[in-house]
């Protein structure tokens, strides 16, 4: 809602009109401003005069919506500024003057227009700030703001309406923003005899004429449209006027480019293998096949498939290695009338029986046997050197295949997990293979050196469209992909003329070249494709030192849009440019940047790329509502192709009508209640020339709120964070700024040398976050400090250090706490570590004489939320600061409480009664939440205390909404001897029990390996706390031994990990499902019994476990 920051009892104060929040300035930036840092300051004006006809329109709208003609006119304004940012928030001033012209009266709008749907809901929004003019704050004009603190924001944009006289009023504006610190403009909206005139008037330092032409024309568009169509949501409203329109969908798409759509890919092979048959189709290593060679035995296999079966519409798995048998099988699977569906043999099993299984393959051809065999099975797995199969006739199959008919099927990852199949049709295929001969006359001279996978779409152009075009293909074998030299050598020795790669690859070619000195110069590459990541800005420029002479294209598109949609050929690189321009759509293809409302978005202004055309493909394999979701109808060129698909990417289009791609939107996060594109932070890192190449991430800290994280790859003179603060501090705002930084040696890289983001190192930003050193000021935390380096064995402790960021475990709590009796005399409790976690807390509560600390089983672990807290039972541990980790991983708003076992301050008696043990606990659960529901958890042996619990609370009459055990069986197997585990079929068992012995002791040892790094005396000190230790557990084995469990009416929420860690034979349910009657739901967790709460198993136990919590306390 629109914010009146304005009081009528209280003295004028300009603190009121502060804001931390950035403006238009902050997403404007580059795009429509001047060098801000020219002077003296300058005032530029532009008139907009609102013809009758539409004065007349719009006050009927206004009279229907109740609201002051000036409300329409700002709101309108505001759509269009919103529409040029991108941003929801757009902070607005206004100024009202009084016809004597003697004051002025300001206020504060604060308009998050988007959240108002109607526009007539953001009508009323605005006019109820409007029509409040008697709270507005009277500013005498001789008031001076030339004291005001020039870092403070008054307004950026205002608006100013009065009925005074013209002159008079010009008097005031002038005064006005002349002493604004910030001003960047302002709409004077003056009524006269005739109508009502807006005038611009603007700081020239900071944007130029052009901006505000353009904006009136876009003003008018809007007007028009709202009077027409005043029903509509704010999105939905074109602001482009015809001109700018036609400019950004028409001309830029005229890409309308005649082909042969009724060709099939392999009919152009056949037609170059017809024209030139004893011409090198194939070469790898030192045998070549011809082009008539390669025909005849892609016919044979043809010939062979359709006899097994194969019919035209067919999906045919393709599992082969890199050699002539892959290209033999992919034209004889499109000779046959099948689409290929190609499965790297290096795959993972799971991955290729996913592929195999959701692509509903009819069988898979494979040049010899490999594990995958055995899912597929013998019948419909077939050897493409199968005996006989030289019998079958080699000539072209006489087969009628339409180009509308599946190609190829290729899967890449999934935002699920799973990798999604793409499907292309021929016609797609050929017109982007025909579309590339064509453009960069690419003939039967030429020969392209094949690198990629076949299961990467670059492979489609790199085997099709070299042989569509009568070249040859060299392919590289595993081993010499993975060695740069041997490829530049490669490249002289078969005479490349065409290179075509992701950018990371010819990147590290260059990079091997230039860090050996080489004076490797080779001139007959003619064309490098590099495509499918970011390319660094100096690259095309280091290409053509090593390849003198070479053509540079960047391309950019999707699978789903049938390789590449755009390109861009690099002539000549631009110092100004953050990253090589995206470029124009390529023959039959289209590009548009449009709004959520699938409008387009002005010129320069960031949004959504959708690309349509013949390239689009025909959606995801056996998947119709991702399909659904992600393909939609083309409004813009219903006639060719139909559909258009969203990428997921956002881009702009630049005033030379080149496209900037900016990022993925999956890379967009909200930082301060601002839309981040962290794209389009990554491109101006990547053009400081201060890295060779940066990646940003958003990551949350402990409290829920994510910080931008850079992940920078040095270049010689190594980085320097501060100067590239100060560097991105010129073309972004502070909300932009990373705020850690981390120094890589290489980047992540996926099989098909893609930048995998996902691969990055975590961080714990708090710990990670490099600052100033703290010093110790008292005794006490000199006194800590101290402690804390002894036992982390870090010189970089200081007071602010968190116990939980810098690893602390409850083995180290123990010890810091054993060095702390000894010294101060007080027996402090492991849990004292979630409420006073860094050395200065715990230091100011050691010099409290008078703190009331009275020892509860009940921690507050992660306090703060709204949602119903959960409340954890200890395991065998006994304390409850194994779960820190989990609190790290769950909702920001969700509280998490544990339960520590009695009896750990020394004074109080352990139970050895289970029943009793919980009561215990359940008295402070309600003394701290009365009136539920109540959210339980059990953690090993603590789940059997949490039944008990959940069994009393319900006796009581109390709601439990769930009851959630981490990784506990119903049977207590870790409460029996190993001998009782071996029943008469021991011998079918004897594996997994010896498996599980050898986890339980390798954990074992790890405790007394921790132990063992503890210096002599420390271990005194502690051995005092270990006995008290070993009497609760005692006192715990006899209660969990000798508690019978019983039948409940409700279900368990089993969170299992994956690997065992004691012996269990009572099935995946771990013996629960006899016990819950209402079901159990199992959820299995990377890692064993106790890594499961440990990085990075913990991330996935909480995302799943905030998932389920949510969706049981939403019911």
């Amino acid at each position: 809602m629109p914010l009146l920051l304005s009081t009528e009892t209280e003295p004028f104060n300009l603190s009121f009109f502060q804001k931390s929040n950035s403006t238009i300035k902050d997403t404007c930036h580059g795009d429509y401003l001047t060098d801000t840092k020219k002077s003296p300051r300058s005032y530029g004006t532009f008139d907009l005069n609102i013809d009758a006809q539409l004065i007349k329109a719009m006050l009927k709208v206004a009279h229907e919506n109740e609201i002051e003609f000036t409300s329409f006119l700002i709101t309108a304004t505001n759509v269009v500024l919103q529409r040029y940012t991108g941003q929801q928030n757009v902070l607005l001033g206004q100024a009202f003057i009084k016809a004597e012209a003697d004051r002025v009266y300001l206020a504060e709008l604060w308009n998050e227009l988007i959240s108002a749907n109607l526009l007539s809901e953001a009508l009323q929004q605005v006019n109820d700030v409007v029509t409040a003019r008697p709270d507005f704050i009277d500013l005498p004009q001789s008031l001076d703001l030339s004291d005001v603190d020039v870092s403070m924001d008054l307004f950026q944009i205002f608006f100013i309406s009065d009925s005074a006289p013209r002159d008079n009023s010009s008097a005031i504006i002038n005064a006005l923003v002349s002493q604004l610190n910030d001003f960047y403009f302002g709409v004077h909206i003056n009524e006269h005899e005739q109508g009502y005139q807006l005038s611009f008037f603007y700081d020239t330092n900071k944007f130029t004429d052009e901006f505000f032409n353009v904006l009136a024309i876009r003003l008018h568009t809007l007007l028009w449209e709202a009077v027409n169509r005043p029903d509509l949501e704010l999105g939905e409203y074109n602001v482009l006027g015809k001109e700018e329109y036609s400019l950004l969908i028409d001309k830029f798409n005229d890409t309308v480019t005649p082909y042969p759509r009724e060709k099939t890919i392999f009919d152009l092979f056949e037609r170059r293998a017809a024209e030139m048959p004893a011409a090198t189709a194939l070469i790898k290593g030192e045998k070549q096949l011809s082009y008539d060679e390669l025909n005849r035995q892609a016919n044979q296999l043809a010939r062979y498939l359709i006899c097994e079966g194969i019919t035209p519409g067919d999906n045919v798995g393709l599992l082969t290695g890199r050699g002539f048998e892959m290209i033999i099988a992919m034209l004889g699977i499109l000779k046959a009338g099948g689409a290929y569906v190609p499965i790297d043999p290096d795959y993972p099993l799971d991955r290729q029986e996913y592929i195999y299984t959701q692509s509903a393959v009819k069988m898979v051809v494979a040049d010899r046997d490999y594990p995958l065999k055995v899912i597929v099975g013998e019948n419909n797995y077939k050897l493409i050197d199968q005996p006989g199969i030289e019998k079958y006739d080699s000539d072209n199959p006489a087969l009628k295949i339409s180009s509308d008919q599946l190609a190829y099927t290729i899967y890449t990852s999934g935002s699920t997990g799973k990798p999604k199949g793409v499907m292309i049709a021929h016609h797609s295929a050929v017109n982007l293979l025909l579309w590339v001969n064509n453009r960069f006359n690419i003939t039967g001279n030429d020969r392209l050196l094949f690198i990629t996978s076949m299961c990467f779409d670059l492979s489609v152009y790199d085997i099709f469209g070299m042989l569509s075009a009568g070249g040859a293909v060299v392919i590289a074998e595993k081993k010499e992909v993975q060695n740069v030299h041997i490829l530049a050598e490669m490249l002289m020795v078969h005479k490349i003329t065409f290179w075509d790669s992701v950018p990371t690859t010819l990147d590290f070619l260059v990079k091997t070249l230039e860090n050996d000195n080489s004076r490797y110069r080779y001139n007959g590459l003619k064309t490098a494709f590099i495509s499918g990541d970011w390319i660094p800005v100096s690259l095309p420029d280091r290409i053509k030192v090593f390849f003198p002479g070479v053509q540079v294209v960047s391309l950019g598109g999707a699978t789903e849009g049938t390789v590449w949609s755009n390109y861009f050929i690099v002539d000549k690189t631009d110092p100004a440019w953050n990253s090589i321009p995206y470029g124009r759509p390529i023959a039959n293809n289209f590009f548009y940047i449009l709004n959520d409302h699938l409008q387009p978005v002005p010129l320069g202004t960031v949004g959504d790329l959708y690309i349509g055309g013949a390239g689009v493909a025909k959606g995801y394999a056996n998947d119709i509502g991702k399909t659904a979701r992600s393909f939609i109808p083309d409004p813009f060129h219903p006639g060719c192709g139909g559909m258009m698909y969203r990428t997921g990417d956002s881009g702009r289009m630049m005033p030379d009508f080149n496209m900037e791609f900016i990022g993925r939107q999956d890379n967009q996060v909200k930082i301060q209640g601002f839309r981040v594109e962290l794209g389009e932070i990554e491109s101006v890192l990547n053009g400081s020339g201060m890295l060779n190449s940066a990646i940003v991430l958003a990551k949350p800290d402990r409290d829920g709120n994510k910080r931008l994280v850079a992940y920078v790859i040095n270049n010689a003179h190594g980085h320097n964070p501060e100067a590239l603060k100060s560097y991105l501090h010129k073309f972004l705002p502070e909300y932009m700024i990373p705020s850690v930084w981390i120094a890589l040696e290489t980047l992540p890289l996926t099989g098909n040398g893609k930048i995998d983001r996902n691969a990055l190192p975590e961080i714990d930003d708090l710990k990670k976050l490099k600052r100033e050193y703290v010093a110790p000021a008292t005794e006490t935390e000199r006194m800590l400090v101290n402690i804390w380096k002894e036992n982390f064995r870090s010189k970089d402790i200081d007071v602010l250090s968190n116990f939980f960021d810098i690893g602390g475990h409850s083995l180290m709590a123990v010890q810091i706490l054993s060095k702390l009796k000894k010294i101060t005399g007080k027996n402090l409790q492991l849990s004292i570590f979630y409420k006073y976690p860094s050395v200065r807390l715990l230091g100011h509560f050691l010099d409290k004489e008078n703190e009331d600390y009275n020892f509860k089983s009940l921690v507050a672990i992660k306090p703060s939320g709204s949602k119903n807290p959960l409340y954890i039972i200890h395991g065998d541990g006994l304390n409850v600061l194994n779960f820190s980790k989990l609190a790290d991983h769950v909702s920001k708003d969700q509280p998490i409480y544990g339960l520590q076992a009695l009896g750990l301050n020394g004074i109080d008696e352990p139970i050895d009664n289970l029943p009793v043990i919980a009561h215990h606990y359940m008295q402070e659960i309600i003394q701290h939440n009365p009136h539920g529901p109540y959210l339980l958890a059990g953690y090993s042996s603590g789940g059997y205390v949490a039944m008990e619990i959940r069994k009393q609370l319900v006796a009581q009459g109390r709601e439990v909404k769930m009851l959630i055990i981490f990784d506990t069986d119903a049977e207590k197997t870790e409460y029996k001897d190993w001998y009782s585990l071996l029943p008469k079929k021991a011998k079918r068992h004897v594996p997994l029990i010896l498996r599980s012995m050898r986890v339980s002791i390798n954990q074992w040892f790890k405790g007394k390996a921790l132990q063992l790094e503890v210096p002599v005396e420390k271990k005194k000190g502690s051995k005092e706390f270990y006995k008290l230790i070993q009497k609760i557990k005692n006192k715990h084995i006899t209660a969990f031994r000798n508690y019978p469990l019983e039948p409940f009416d409700g279900k368990l929420y089993l969170y299992r990990a994956k690997i065992s860690v004691h012996y269990v034979e009572y099935g995946k349910y771990l013996g629960w499902d006899k016990f819950a009657k209402e079901g159990v739901e199992l959820f299995e967790i990377p890692g064993d019994h106790f890594s499961m709460l440990q990085a990075p198993h913990v991330a996935e136990l909480g995302e799943v476990l905030q998932k389920n919590i949510d969706d049981v306390t939403s019911v």
